[in-house]
Formats: C-alpha cells, sequence, structure tokens
C-alpha cells in the first residue's frame, strides 16, 4: 500500500509541475538519438525458485573475469526521437552470466548450504514517452539545461539455471539442479535532466521507480554520468562519448513462490550521436 501511495504521490507532482514548469527558450522541433553502450553490472541478491534459493554477491570485478573466461556476455542500446517536447525512448539489454552462487537445498535430514553454479540469462526494456517540461539557456553555454519527465513500461525477461551439490550425515549425498525462466512487465514513472558543466561536458540523471503491485512489488532504476561533446560534427552530426553508473534493481512475487529479489548496478560507457 505505501508504494501505491507513493506512486499517486509522484504522479501527482509530475502532473502539477507540468503548470508550472517552463524554459526561457523554445525548444527545437525534431532531435534523433541513438547510443550502443556496454554496461557491466555485479548481480546481487537473492533467487528462490523451485524451494531453492540462491544468493548472489557477484561485483564488477568478477563479471570482468567471467567475461574475460567467455562466462559473461552482455550489450544494450538507447534510441530516443523528440519532437518539441514530446520524446519517446527506447532502452534495451541483455545478456548472460555464469557465475559462482551459494545455494540452499533442503533436504529430509536438513538443509544444505552448498557452493553452487547459477546461470543466468536477462533482458531489460525500458519503453516510455516523457514530456520535456522547460529548458534553460545557461550563460555562456552552447546547450541548455533540460528537465523532463516520463512514463511506461520495463518489459522483463529472466532465466535461471542453478546447480549444485553437498554431503550430509557423512554418506549421504544430495544434488540439486533446478531451471526457470520467468518474464513480465511494470509500469513505471521517471524524471530526467542533463546540465552543461562546459560547452564540451554536460552531466546527465535518469531516475524512475514502478512496480507498485501490478507485477512487482518494487522496482526502480538510476542512471547518472557525464557527456563528453566533441568539436568535430561530421554531416551535421553531434557526436558524443558517455560514462557513468547505472542500477537496475527489481523485487518479484509469482504465484509458484518463486521470488526474485535482485539489484544490478555498475559502470556503463557508449558512443552516442544526435542529430
Amino acid at each position: 500500500m505505501r508504494w501505491k501511495a507513493c506512486a499517486l504521490g509522484v504522479a501527482t507532482m509530475l502532473l502539477a509541475a507540468t503548470t508550472v514548469v517552463g524554459g526561457d527558450e523554445p525548444p527545437s522541433k525534431w532531435e534523433l538519438e541513438i547510443l550502443p553502450y556496454a554496461w557491466i553490472p555485479g548481480t546481487f541478491g537473492t533467487l528462490d525458485i523451485a524451494g531453492r534459493t540462491a544468493d548472489l554477491d557477484v561485483s564488477v570485478n568478477d563479471v570482468l573475469q567471467l567475461a574475460f573466461d567467455g562466462d559473461a556476455l552482455s550489450a544494450g542500446g538507447y534510441f530516443s526521437a523528440r519532437y518539441d517536447r514530446l520524446e519517446a525512448f527506447v532502452d534495451a539489454y541483455g545478456g548472460y552470466a555464469d557465475e559462482d552462487t551459494t545455494q540452499k537445498i533442503p533436504t529430509q535430514y536438513c538443509t544444505l548450504c552448498v557452493a553452487a553454479k547459477a546461470k543466468l540469462y536477462f533482458t531489460f526494456v525500458d519503453v516510455a514517452v516523457g514530456y520535456r517540461l522547460g529548458q534553460w539557456s545557461l550563460p555562456g553555454r552552447l546547450r541548455p539545461f533540460t528537465f523532463g519527465v516520463y512514463a511506461g513500461t520495463r518489459i522483463m525477461y529472466f532465466k535461471a539455471d542453478l546447480s549444485g551439490s553437498g554431503g550430509a550425515l557423512g554418506e549421504i549425498l544430495h544434488t540439486g539442479a533446478v531451471s526457470r525462466s520467468f518474464d513480465w512487465a511494470d509500469p513505471l514513472l521517471g524524471v530526467r535532466w542533463e546540465v552543461p558543466i562546459l560547452d564540451a561536458l554536460s552531466l546527465e540523471f535518469r531516475g524512475d521507480i514502478g512496480g507498485f503491485g501490478a507485477s512487482s512489488d518494487l522496482i526502480w532504476g538510476l542512471l547518472g554520468g557525464v557527456r563528453y561533446w566533441p568539436t568535430w560534427r561530421p554531416w551535421a552530426l553531434r557526436p558524443w562519448l558517455g560514462a557513468g553508473y547505472r542500477v537496475v534493481s527489481f523485487d518479484r512475487g509469482f504465484g509458484s513462490g518463486d521470488t526474485l529479489d535482485l539489484e544490478f548496478r555498475g559502470p556503463y560507457s557508449g558512443v552516442g550521436v544526435r542529430f
């Protein structure tokens, strides 16, 4: 209930903001942006599937080692189209990782805590429409400070293959292996802004919250970083280099009793173009 109340409060504030926020520079008409990017997220949290629990604590360094060994691979892409103050964007990221974990396996004698493997396949796709509440020219800056809101959905696919084994009571050996896949979508509300620090450097932020019991109990995401804008503009395009930190978190329960309470967080970088 508290998340439903929070969602209502956020929606009310966003609606109110559209009536009071303005800009002193009219926005341009059409603007497109494309960004292929690499995100290296660590994985933290708990999987509880088929009565077995796996605790994940995989750092960014661990993921880099997995990628070097051929046990992890991922890629992402962002596309947005804006006309006047209206905007639509898609942010898609997917991959897999074969991670070490600790798995709890119930037996008739006890619950075993054993070293195990968790092979995870994951896809996050954000689809949203937004409204630029305003943009303001800053003294001595080529680009304005912009602020907007958005609403949409986060579409998620997640598959986990768990395997582990351990001994109990001397000669008794129990082996556990289970596989589950899940897909769902959650509503989300968010805010975003970009502010130029220098003509060649700007800060960006995107944050959202969602779920509200529609599918997940709670989802949220944060993205913060810097953009470097070189003076080189081939064919009137505006390329830029981006780097920062991103977090995606979700807490999802299923009718079967399975639960996913996970957080993906780590650095990202990419090369984008705006035109």
